[in-house]
């Protein structure tokens, strides 16, 4: 799969990484933890509105899951599982969470940087690993909800819902989504706890 993505850098885009269990338990839905995550659980994502993003190849390999009914919307790559970003469930919501191991699996932490700013914020701590993380995660980041909610609003204002690589022009996923199970979600966090 290829694509390209215009506009990461702030102030369009905003970087941060995400220790919540539902990512950790996407990384594990996909096989992919010790190439997703970070050390301690975390993801590195860039906030981006749809628009912005194209799958120029392989678009046909686009997979879809939830990990609940009312979830995200979970995209990857069904050929390699690879992890390419999170969206909310209505087309409308001019969001994506592209991941950015997704825009190249080989930075280093100054490549990264240089192209998306620094990271704003460590979120969701809950579901850090290891008691030892040198990682101090943000309770409530202020700046970085008002941040993402500004972006948001500007992208509606642009309409930058659409073109979308996840949505059709009627606003339908463009893979149907798995949704798993209780038991197949609970299994995956039983994993994280290991």
């Amino acid at each position: 799969m290829r694509g390209r993505a215009r506009e990461l850098a702030p102030p369009r885009g905003l970087h941060l990484t995400c220790y919540c269990a539902d990512c950790q338990a996407f990384a594990d839905y996909l096989g992919k933890r010790e190439t997703q995550l970070d050390d301690w659980g975390g993801s590195a994502i860039v906030q981006i509105a749809p628009a912005r993003i194209e799958l120029s190849e392989g678009a046909e390999h686009l997979a879809c899951m939830r990990l609940s009914e009312g979830g995200l919307m979970r995209w990857y790559a069904g050929c390699c599982n690879t992890a390419i970003a999170n969206t909310m469930a209505k087309a409308a919501v001019p969001f994506t969470g592209m991941y950015v191991h997704f825009i190249d699996p080989d930075f280093d932490a100054g490549e990264r940087d240089a192209l998306l700013g620094p990271s704003r914020a460590n979120v969701n701590g809950r579901a850090l690993s290891g008691t030892d993380a040198p990682v101090k995660v943000d309770a409530f980041p202020v700046r970085v909800i008002g941040r993402s909610l500004l972006n948001i609003a500007r992208s509606w204002r642009r309409n930058e819902h659409w073109p979308s690589p996840f949505f059709d022009a009627d606003g339908e996923p463009r893979a149907t989504p798995t949704v798993l199970s209780t038991a197949e979600r609970d299994a995956l966090r039983v994993h994280q706890a290991q």
